[in-house]
């Protein structure tokens, strides 16, 4: 197995313990593969590998508050109501939401994945936004400073 693919098998589950554990810094982690690979190519492969990692993590968080069982104060039961309601009457806001969620973290894509999952979106959707969205957060943060470093 060449070094990249070790390195890359090294972020993955780094990237998975970022997406459910607030306090570890996803853009950190991926900053710190910038030095570690010489050609875009390769940091194109590191940023796939976060970006699988995170969205692992996310699916999971978005797992368990979909089958999250339990008494909820009757507010809370309410606010779900009308946001699912907005959900399933606005499909391309809904969509907006996690796109702009996973690409720039407003709102949080933490809080995000997780309210996916109770307002019943579609898992197959979630994990393509999320994934697009993540792909272009992380290679921004990536490229970025591999193109100064470069000089480019």
């Amino acid at each position: 197995m060449s070094e990249l693919a070790w390195t890359a098998a090294a972020y993955y589950p780094l990237a998975v313990v970022s997406a459910v554990l607030p306090w570890v810094n996803a853009e950190v982690l991926m900053l710190s593969a910038v030095p570690l690979v010489d050609t875009p190519l390769g940091l194109g492969a590191l940023v796939c590998a976060v970006t699988a990692g995170q969205m692992t993590g996310k699916g999971a968080m978005f797992w368990v508050a979909r089958r999250a069982k339990g008494t909820r104060a009757a507010r809370l039961d309410s606010a779900l109501t009308q946001w699912r309601t907005y959900a399933v009457r606005r499909p391309r806001s809904t969509v907006g939401i996690m796109l702009v969620s996973a690409v720039f973290g407003l709102p949080p894509f933490y809080l995000v994945s997780m309210a996916a999952g109770v307002l019943g979106v579609a898992f197959g959707r979630f994990l393509a936004i999320g994934s697009l969205g993540r792909l272009i957060h992380f290679g921004t943060i990536a490229f970025v400073p591999h193109m100064v470093w470069s000089g480019l």
